[in-house]
C-alpha cells in the first residue's frame, strides 16, 4: 500500500460498489453483537451506514468524498474501549469474509483501519502522550530541561560512532550527523514533555529503506542510557525517557523487518533456484563476484581482510559459497565459516560494510531492488557464524575514552581553533566594552590572530611554539581590568558555542583560560595600585 496506494485494495475490494457491500454486511453483523450492539441502539442506523460507508470508501483507498466530523469528535462522549474497538474489528472481518474477499485483502483491510484506534478511543497521540509524570515534572523537566537533552545527545553520538555494532548508520558527513543530532534532539524534547517541533509520524519513512533491526535499535538505546548516566541523570528518569524513545521501535525498525520478511516468505515459497536465476545464473554470479571484489579492494573499512597474494585464491570459493546460498546448481565444501572467521575478530560494523560492498555489487550488474533485498536476507542469516569471535563492547568505557580528548581535539584542533579566532575578534570589534583594545590596523589585526590561535592552541593541549611568559610582558602597557577580561571570557563563550562546542566543554576551556588572568590584568592592577597610593599621599 506505501508503495503503490491503497487504491489497489479498493478495487480488489470492488470500488464502491463494493464498499456498500461490505457497510451493509458488517452493520448486519454489529447490531446484532451483544458485545457492541449497545453503542447503535436507539440510533439512526441507516443514517450511521451511510456515513460510514463515505468514511470507508476513502480510509480504504477510493475517492476522497468524506465531509463529515472527525472520529475523535463523533466518538468523544461514547467511551469506546480497546475491547470494543477489536469487537468492530472482528465485525470487519466477519462481513468481508462472508462476502468471499480474500484473506490477505481482509488482513490489508484491517491494518488500514488499526491507526483509526486512537482517535476513536480518544486516546492521546505522539510520542509525547507516553511521557511520565512525576512529582508534577515531566521527563524533560527531570533530566535538567532542553539544553540537557542536547549534551547528552552529543555523548550519546559519541558513543554510537565508536560503537561497531551501529558505527555503519552513523558514518556520516559532519553536516549530517548534525542534522541527525538535532532531529533526534527535538524528538526527544517533544516526547519527554517540551514542545513538539517533529512530527514522529514521519520516522518510519525516514528509516524505511535502512537495514535497521531491533538489534541495532537496542544497542542505540543501550548507548543512550550510558549517555544520560555520566551526565549524572537518575535512573529512574533514564528508565522513564528510554520508556518514551522505545515506542518509535516499531517505525524505526518496520521497513527493514518488513522488506527481510517478503524476501524470506518469497524465498521459502518459490525456493532460492529462482533468486539464482534472476542474478543471470553462473555468469551472472562471476560477474557479481568480480564487482565485489573490486569494491572491496577500494573500501578502507574493509580492504585490509582482502589484501595480499590470496585474494585471487578467494574468488573462486566465495563464487562457490554465494551461488550455493543463492539457490544455484552448485554445493559449497569448503571449511565452515566460523572456522575461517574465528581469527579474523570481524565486527558488526565490518560485516556491514561487506553486505554494502554486496549490494553496491549486485545493483552494479543489474540486480533490482528487490532481488538485492533477498540476497542480503539470505547473507543476513550467516552473521553469527561470521562473527564468532565478535568481540563484547563496552559502551561506558568508549564514552569516557571519548571524553577524555584533549580540548584541543574536541573544539576541531588548529583550523576550528582558527575558525573560532575570526568569531571571537569579529565580536570583539562589536563589542563596545573591549573593542578598543581590538581596533588596530589591517596588518596588526593579522599577527594578533595568528598569535592568538598559537596561544589557544597551547592552553587547549594542542602543539604550539608560544611562549606563554610573553603574555604578561605584551599586556603589561594595557589598561585591561578584571571587568575587561570577564568580558573578554563572555565574548569567547559566545563564539565557542556558535561553533557548536558542548557545554561541559565551553565550562573546562573557561576553567582553563582563568590561570592567564592575573598576567592579562597585571599591569593595570599594579598602575592602579600606584596611582591609588600616590593620590593618599597627596601627590
Amino acid at each position: 500500500n506505501m508503495e503503490k496506494g491503497k487504491d489497489g485494495l479498493f478495487k480488489r475490494l470492488g470500488g464502491e460498489e463494493g464498499i456498500s457491500h461490505f457497510m451493509e454486511r458488517f452493520f448486519d453483523i454489529v447490531v446484532v453483537d451483544n458485545r457492541i450492539r449497545g453503542f447503535f441502539q436507539g440510533k439512526d442506523i441507516k443514517a450511521i451506514r451511510e456515513g460510514a460507508r463515505v468514511y470507508f470508501t476513502e480510509a480504504l483507498g477510493g475517492p476522497k468524498i468524506y465531509k463529515g466530523r472527525d472520529l475523535a469528535e463523533i466518538h468523544k462522549a461514547q467511551g469506546v474501549t480497546d475491547y470494543d474497538f477489536d469487537c468492530f474489528l472482528a465485525g470487519m472481518e466477519k462481513a468481508l469474509s462472508g462476502l468471499g474477499v480474500e484473506d490477505e485483502t481482509i488482513d490489508e483491510v484491517i491494518v488500514t483501519m488499526e491507526p483509526v484506534r486512537p482517535a476513536l478511543l480518544g486516546r492521546a497521540r505522539g510520542l509525547a502522550a507516553h511521557a511520565k509524570m512525576k512529582d508534577g515534572q515531566t521527563v524533560l523537566e527531570r533530566i535538567g530541561g532542553d539544553m540537557n537533552v542536547e549534551a547528552i545527545v552529543d555523548t550519546m553520538f559519541v558513543g554510537l560512532l565508536s560503537d561497531a555494532r551501529v558505527r555503519f548508520f552513523f558514518e556520516q558527513s559532519r553536516e549530517k550527523i548534525d542534522i541527525m543530532k538535532r532531529s533526534f534532539a527535538a524528538l526527544a524534547v517533544g516526547g519527554f514533555g517540551g514542545p513538539v517541533t517533529v512530527d514522529d509520524r514521519k520516522v518510519r519513512k525516514v528509516h524505511y529503506t535502512l537495514n535497521v533491526t531491533d538489534y541495532h535499535f537496542d544497542t542505540m538505546m543501550e548507548n543512550f542510557w550510558y549517555a544520560c548516566d555520566l551526565m549524572e541523570v537518575d535512573a529512574e528518569t533514564i528508565s522513564d525517557a528510554s520508556d518514551v524513545l522505545g515506542k518509535v521501535r516499531a517505525d524505526v525498525t518496520a521497513g527493514c523487518t518488513v522488506r527481510l520478511e517478503v524476501a524470506r516468505k518469497k524465498s521459502e515459497s518459490a525456493g532460492t533456484d529462482g533468486l539464482f536465476e534472476a542474478l543471470g545464473g553462473a555468469q551472472g554470479i562471476s560477474a557479481f563476484i568480480n564487482k565485489h571484489f573490486e569494491n572491496i579492494q577500494a573500501d578502507p573499512r574493509i580492504m585490509h581482510f582482502f589484501t595480499g597474494a590470496k585474494l585471487e585464491g578467494m574468488k573462486a570459493p566465495v563464487e562457490t559459497f554465494m551461488a550455493a546460498l543463492f539457490g544455484g546448481p552448485v554445493q559449497y565444501s569448503g571449511r565452515p565459516l566460523a572456522r575461517i572467521h574465528t581469527t579474523m575478530a570481524m565486527s558488526d560494523y565490518e560485516f556491514d560494510s561487506f553486505l554494502d560492498s554486496v549490494k553496491m555489487a549486485l545493483r552494479a550488474v543489474g540486480g533490482d531492488s528487490q532481488t538485492v533485498d533477498e540476497c542480503v536476507v539470505l547473507l543476513e542469516t550467516v552473521r553469527q557464524e561470521v562473527l564468532v569471535n565478535r568481540k563484547r563492547h563496552d559502551v561506558r568505557k568508549a564514552m569516557e575514552a571519548a571524553s577524555t580528548k584533549t580540548v584541543f581535539e574536541r573544539v576541531g584542533g588548529e583550523s576550528g581553533i582558527t575558525t573560532f579566532v575570526e568569531a571571537m575578534y569579529s565580536k570583539a570589534m562589536e563589542d563596545v566594552r573591549v573593542k578598543s583594545f581590538f581596533e588596530k590596523n589591517k596588518a596588526k589585526v593579522s599577527s594578533i590572530k595568528k598569535k592568538l590561535v598559537h596561544f589557544f592552541s597551547l592552553q587547549f593541549g594542542g602543539q604550539s611554539t608560544y611562549d606563554i611568559d610573553d603574555v604578561r610582558a605584551m599586556h603589561y602597557g594595557y589598561n585591561i581590568s578584571d571587568y575587561h577580561f570577564d568580558c573578554l571570557l563572555d565574548i569567547i563563550g559566545a563564539a565557542l558555542e556558535e561553533q557548536g562546542v558542548k557545554k561541559k566543554d565551553l565550562a573546562e576551556i573557561l576553567i582553563l583560560l582563568q590561570p592567564i588572568r592575573a598576567d592579562v590584568t597585571t599591569g593595570f592592577t599594579v598602575r592602579m595600585e600606584v596611582a591609588r597610593k600616590n593620590v593618599e599621599k597627596g601627590k
